[in-house]
């Protein structure tokens, strides 16, 4: 998605959810100055591994009972908590997509065994950016939901699931799967307002609408 296209839609939910644009704003300049020297891998690189069929793998209940279903899932993209579900399970995703707001422990051990990282900076996680991405080591592709700029990118989509499906058919996946999605009832997290996240989820459902 460009920016052309996601920008009214940025637009909209920053003023339905209060969000604050100039800190949006803050977390992308400080992502792109941790990453300023790094080497993100390019284009041709990422549609290389992404391919033309992948898998989003989000963290709704019923994620380890699909994963064991499906057999051929192409490129597993693992989005938000999935991540750490699935590297419990022995599953390592093939890419990950994340604010970082989930067990980032298992993120890095996924990162170090392979997955390519997206990394979502936004005004809720500037600490979080400062604390994790110096210890990465390997290539990932920062990402952030206001305008792109330098080294910092922007493929569409607000929550960790969506920005997975957008990203992937940006770089020429034709057949997306969704595993473990549940878009009416939030995977629920310690210390997170449960509302919140479910008016994140319908705003998730209207984006994906016109694709699924």
């Amino acid at each position: 998605m460009e920016w052309s296209v996601w920008k009214p839609l940025y637009n909209e939910i920053v003023q339905d959810l209060g969000y604050d644009r100039s800190a949006d704003q803050r977390a992308a300049e400080r992502l792109s100055e941790l990453t300023r020297d790094r080497i993100v891998p390019g284009f041709d690189i990422v549609v290389k591994i992404i391919g033309e069929r992948a898998s989003i793998a989000g963290p709704a209940p019923s994620l380890e009972a699909d994963i064991d279903r499906v057999l051929d899932r192409g490129t597993l993209v693992a989005a938000g908590s999935a991540t750490g579900r699935l590297m419990e399970i022995g599953v390592v995703p093939d890419v990950i997509v994340t604010d970082l707001d989930g067990d980032v422990g298992m993120e890095l051990e996924a990162i170090g065994k392979g997955a390519l990282a997206f990394i979502h900076a936004h005004g809720d996680n500037i600490e979080r950016i400062e604390e994790v991405v110096p210890w990465i080591d390997l290539p990932f592709v920062p990402t952030v939901q206001c305008r792109p700029f330098r080294n910092v990118y922007n493929f569409g989509g607000f929550t960790d699931g969506d920005r997975a499906f957008f990203m992937v058919k940006h770089f020429g996946a034709k057949e997306v799967r969704f595993l473990g999605w549940d878009l009416d009832r939030p995977f629920p997290k310690q210390g997170r307002d449960p509302c919140l996240k479910e008016r994140k989820l319908r705003w998730a459902r209207r984006l994906l609408q016109p694709y699924i």
